[in-house]
Parts: C-alpha cells; sequence; structure tokens
C-alpha cells in the first residue's frame, strides 16, 4: 500500500469518477485505474463498486474512508509544513460555495490566495447548502460558504442579508414590499443554483403557491429575465452589488433573511488558514459595499 495509491482513491471518492481524479491528480486514467486495483490486491479488501456512476465505496470502503481520508489529509499537511519550512506556501484548496456569493467574497479571495502564493492550486465547486455541508462534512471541501443551521467546527461569519423581490419597471407600482402570495400571481423564475431550496421553502411556510416558470442557474440572467418583464423572482440582496439590474427591487413581506458564513472542519491546513485569513480581511469592506449598493441603488426605486 502506497500513499500514491490512497490519494487516487481518495480524488475517485471525492469526485465521483475516475477521469476527473486523474485530472486532479495530473496522471492518466488508466494509472489511476492501476493504483486502485494494486491498492485492492495488496489489501485484499473490495473498496469500489466502479460498474457505478458515480463511483461509490463498497461496504467495507464506507467503514475504512475516515481513516483513509485522515491519511490523505495528514500527507497533504506534511507537504505545506516542508514547503512553510523553505519559506513558500504550497499546496491545493478545494472551496465550495453558493452561487450568489462566489463573486463577492470567493473569488476575490482565491485571486489574492494565487497571486500572493503561485504554488497554490484551487477548485471551486459551487452548489445549495445542503451540498456544501455535506461536501465540508465528508472532506470533498476543505472550506465553504454555507447559509445553514448546521455548525460546525470553525466559522467565520461574514455577513447577514435579506433576500429581495425584482421586477420590471412598473410591477407593483406604489409597493415598498411584496408577499409571496402576491409574487405567485406572476410568472416565477426560480432559481436553481445555491438559495433555490431557500425560496421553495419560503413560499411554502407563507402559504402561497411556487409556480416556476422558468428554472434558471446564473443569477445574472434570472435579472435579465425579470428586468425584461418575462416574470418576477427572489434573489440574495448581495446579487446586486456585481450584476447591474434596471428594474424594481422590493422588499420581502415577511422578511426572508440569512447569515453567511465561512465553514471547514480540519485544522492545521495552511494553505486553508491562509485563505481564511484573505476572506476576513476582505469581509468588511464587501459588507459595506453591499450596504451602500443595497442604500444607493435600486432599491430607493419604490
Amino acid at each position: 500500500m502506497t500513499l500514491a495509491q490512497l490519494q487516487a482513491l481518495a480524488a475517485v471518492v471525492e469526485l465521483g469518477s475516475l477521469t476527473a481524479a486523474a485530472d486532479r491528480l495530473s496522471r492518466s486514467q488508466s494509472a489511476i485505474s492501476h493504483a486502485l486495483t494494486e491498492l485492492e490486491e495488496a489489501t485484499q479488501v473490495k473498496l469500489l463498486l466502479r460498474d457505478r456512476q458515480p463511483v461509490v465505496l463498497t461496504a467495507a470502503g464506507e467503514r475504512l474512508w475516515p481513516y483513509i481520508r485522515s491519511v490523505v489529509t495528514a500527507a497533504q499537511t506534511l507537504r505545506q509544513q516542508f514547503s512553510l519550512s523553505r519559506g513558500k506556501l504550497e499546496g491545493r484548496l478545494v472551496v465550495g460555495s453558493l452561487p450568489s456569493v462566489s463573486l463577492a467574497f470567493v473569488a476575490p479571495a482565491l485571486e489574492a490566495l494565487k497571486s500572493m502564493h503561485p504554488g497554490v492550486s484551487a477548485v471551486l465547486l459551487e452548489g445549495t447548502d445542503s451540498e456544501i455541508e455535506e461536501w465540508i462534512e465528508g472532506g470533498t471541501v476543505d472550506v465553504g460558504v454555507v447559509a445553514g443551521t448546521k455548525t460546525f467546527a470553525n466559522d467565520l461569519p461574514l455577513f447577514d442579508e435579506d433576500f429581495v423581490a425584482v421586477a420590471a419597471d412598473g410591477t407593483f407600482d406604489g409597493r415598498r414590499s411584496v408577499s409571496a402570495r402576491q409574487l405567485s400571481a406572476f410568472p416565477f423564475i426560480f432559481s436553481k443554483a445555491g438559495c433555490g431550496p431557500a425560496i421553495a421553502d419560503y413560499f411554502a411556510r407563507n402559504g402561497a403557491p411556487l409556480r416556476a416558470a422558468f428554472n434558471v442557474v446564473e443569477m445574472r440572467t434570472i435579472l435579465s429575465m425579470a428586468q425584461a418583464g418575462m416574470g418576477v423572482s427572489i434573489v440574495p440582496r448581495i446579487t446586486l452589488t456585481y450584476t447591474p439590474f434596471g428594474g424594481r427591487v422590493l422588499e420581502l413581506s415577511p422578511r426572508l433573511r440569512r447569515s453567511v458564513r465561512l465553514s471547514w472542519q480540519a485544522t492545521g491546513n495552511a494553505v486553508t488558514d491562509e485563505f481564511v485569513r484573505l476572506v476576513a480581511a476582505q469581509r468588511a469592506g464587501a459588507a459595506k459595499k453591499t450596504r451602500a449598493r443595497a442604500k444607493n441603488g435600486k432599491v430607493a426605486r419604490r
């Protein structure tokens, strides 16, 4: 059994395919397959069900997975410490993020990280709250931006914000706020991105039917469609800090609010620590920008 074999196994488990694991490790798919076969032969334990998509662990693999992940993580941390001893920061960082937060917080921090430490490689995975929470728990990501209620070993609060309704000019004239029931009378542009479940829950809690006329991933597309009068939608307020919008922005009644934070489990990862430091350094400025845009932007046009 070798560390390279365990790293190949960990990559396949986290990514669900040999092809993706090969890309991550800069190895050929056949090399990954060979490493897995050698590992199973050396241990005499079948670890993966490779005939499934995504590839999954066997029952024995599930039992052994925490120990395998621990070894791979420890090896990564050790390599980072050797790099730090040479005066360099090297390693790999995987970040999970809500799409609405990526441009405001994650992308600038990753850009700064790469600029300051060229030896660091980074991967960004976007998903819903529940997906990112699972990724943090399972070790798929080193750190994640979440807004759910689940707690983790380490949390860095980023900001609190309201969701707002967006619509074309002339819609809801004379109103400063709008309810879920009032929104349900219009074609709804539903977000299939990270905040989708929170929006669906908001309609359910307020007894309003959610009739999605469109299912859209990109926030820019949602705002463009709303501005063009194709429907109405609900978006996180932070979205308006990086996406121009020329339509109506209304408060929700009752409010829909979330607390966004950076969460991670393991400590001692030098690359994660540096990323957290960079995010912490920029959060005050980003939060100030969000408040200023909300005060001076289209929200004022009620």
